[in-house]
């Protein structure tokens, strides 16, 4: 196998499977000779560091996510991996689970990383099918998904720098000609068993209060200890709690 660098006009003519840009934008293009693997260099926006998706052909004629990374601290290094992955996977013939297959986890995937680097209509139905997958997301990539899917119910939204002093994680707005609703976002990717406690809460309500916001949401991967339930509802008009089981019913509109 040879991989070539390509142009965008090129990588586009292969029919991949992505549905915008997002919070990351495709810097450099690849394929191989055999134009089954395709792969792209992806800039985070946000936290300026890289990342890597590869696609391969499917039947349907469209190229669809294989495998893929984030949090990559340069060009040539996200560079070098891409490259030493798609002659792997070529190699190997063996790829990432497929977004659209919507099979249950097996036991030894589930310390397997999930690319975000993207928030896309296919990342948001793998997870709908699949949200056991959300726990290996880093903080950072789970805000993205929360803010990917309140824009989807219809907030403009605002992703907060990850190095803040402060403030809530995403900033969402609905504004029409008759009021402006201002809700902000506080995201705790927690393992299951790491409830989210009555501090997190106080501290909401504190910004909230000092914004003058509409609502203020917590979410997390994880459930809410009794107290931080008890602190939320003296605060209900205000604070809202979604838990994990939340989130998977978010998740359900994009099967």
């Amino acid at each position: 196998m040879s991989i070539n660098e390509i142009s965008r006009e090129e990588f586009d003519s292969y029919n991949p499977a992505r549905m915008g840009v997002g919070l990351a934008s495709e810097r450099a293009w690849y394929a191989d000779t055999s134009k089954d693997i395709i792969g792209s260099l992806l800039k985070d926006s946000i936290d300026k560091d890289w990342g890597y998706v590869i696609l391969a052909l499917h039947d349907d004629g469209l190229y669809r996510f294989a495998d893929g990374n984030v949090s990559i601290q340069t060009f040539d290094e996200a560079e070098s991996i891409l490259l030493n992955r798609m002659r792997e996977i070529d190699e190997t013939e063996c790829l990432s689970e497929s977004l659209f297959e919507g099979e249950e986890l097996k036991e030894d995937d589930k310390n397997g990383k999930i690319l975000v680097a993207d928030i896309n209509e296919e990342l948001k139905c793998y997870f709908s099918r699949n949200p056991l997958k959300m726990y290996d997301l880093s903080p950072r990539k789970f805000e993205e998904l929360i803010a990917s899917i309140m824009e989807d119910m219809g907030f403009d939204v605002e992703l907060t720098q990850a190095t803040r002093d402060g403030g809530s994680d995403i900033i969402a707005y609905v504004k029409n000609a008759v009021c402006e609703y201002l809700t902000l976002v506080e995201c705790k990717k927690y393992a299951p068993d790491n409830k989210v406690g009555v501090g997190i809460v106080r501290e909401v309500t504190g910004v909230h209060h000092i914004k003058n916001a509409t609502k203020s949401i917590i979410v997390t991967t994880s459930f809410f200890t009794p107290d931080a339930i008890k602190e939320a509802a003296a605060f209900k008009n205000n604070i809202d709690l979604k838990n994990y089981d939340d989130v998977k019913q978010w998740l359900l509109q994009y099967r």
